[in-house]
């Protein structure tokens, strides 16, 4: 492809020779002459100056050189998009495979694609041009909306509502009972019944191995006509993370690797939860948070916060902690002169 082809493609603003081959893509220290790369900031002015890359896309602010590259506002984004063009990822073919079990009235939307040894259960709703990939398993009442896709080894539990190009990766669970268990009064323990179902919004991502579970009654409806687990629009969440029955993830959050949210958690919008942080459960935390990676909330988030630690603090507030930690041997050093010097006796 030539560059010229990859910027109508992208509808991108061209600088420099058109007619530039182009056969990939490539970091900065690794692009050769037929490749292109991309840079995001200033920052990267010295990988710039040594790259060998036949093509960039780069900021509209950065100076290029007088090297052929492609303008854009958002270059990382639009390198994503350009390797969408260069390399499309081959698309199943529409249908329903002869191993698949489809359920007689599941209703199929035009132009789906059922895998090899799928099952879609009783009363399922199947959108327009949803991808559901071999060994998928649709429980019945599912509604999966128009352009979703579900990889293998998926799992939707009953009444499971998926939305529009949503797409759900693989060994997911969206939809098991919640870890749930009331004490009798012989001590026994009984499953409290998790039947209301997890909804997750438009535009959403779902990482491999992710677990969401269903809710049971008691959880607050929080002005949604009914209880349900809430992922919101435009949220993405990566793989192994954990969240449990009753919680609500706003728009345009990100849950990074191995989260894990107790029950009724409260996520808000534009939040960003570093990996293997967690909540402590029926707390909030507040829009355009910020929860450092291995932080564990115990309390709610005000909006806008950044936190760090065990319990989280406010980051500012952490690095002092840390700072503080790291002088713990000189400041029990100075303690015991000061206690021999006063005769102080110490308690073992």
């Amino acid at each position: 492809m030539r560059l010229s082809e990859l910027a109508s493609a992208l509808s991108l603003p061209l600088e420099g020779d058109g007619d530039i081959a182009l056969d990939g893509f490539a970091s900065l220290e690794d692009a050769g002459p037929r490749e292109l790369a991309f840079v995001t900031g200033a920052k990267y002015r010295a990988p710039f100056l040594a790259s060998r890359a036949g093509a960039f896309l780069l900021p509209a602010n950065f100076d290029a050189l007088g090297r052929s590259c492609l303008r854009s506002p958002a270059a990382y984004a639009d390198y994503a998009r350009a390797v969408g063009v260069f390399q499309p990822r081959p698309a199943p073919a529409n249908g329903v495979h002869p191993s698949a079990v489809v359920a007689p009235d599941a209703a199929l939307g035009p132009d789906v694609s059922i895998g090899a040894c799928a099952v879609i259960g009783a009363g399922a709703r199947i959108g327009a041009r949803v991808r559901i990939h071999p060994h998928v398993t649709v429980y019945p009442g599912v509604e999966i909306d128009a352009d979703a896709e579900i990889h293998s080894g998926a799992q939707l539990r009953e009444g499971v509502r998926i939305g529009k190009r949503t797409i759900v990766q693989n060994g997911a669970v969206i939809g098991a009972p919640g870890f749930g268990f009331a004490t009798r009064a012989d001590g026994s323990r009984v499953r409290v019944p998790h039947v209301c179902p997890v909804e997750i919004g438009d535009d959403c991502e779902i990482g491999a191995n992710t677990t969401i579970d269903a809710s049971h009654p008691g959880h607050a409806r929080r002005n949604h006509p009914h209880v349900a687990t809430r992922i919101g629009v435009d949220v993405k969440i990566d793989n192994g993370v954990q969240i449990a029955h009753g919680c609500e993830i706003g728009d345009h959050s990100t849950l990074c690797a191995h989260v894990a949210l107790a029950g009724s958690t409260v996520v808000g919008r534009y939040v960003f939860m570093g990996g293997m942080s967690a909540s402590a459960g029926h707390l909030t935390i507040g829009d355009l948070s910020l929860v450092g990676a291995m932080a564990a909330a115990s309390g709610d988030i005000a909006p806008g916060s950044q936190v760090l630690g065990v319990p989280a603090v406010e980051r500012r507030l952490w690095a002092r902690v840390v700072a503080a930690k790291k002088r713990l041997p000189e400041l029990l050093h100075r303690v015991r002169r000061l206690e021999q010097r006063l005769g102080i006796e110490r308690e073992e």
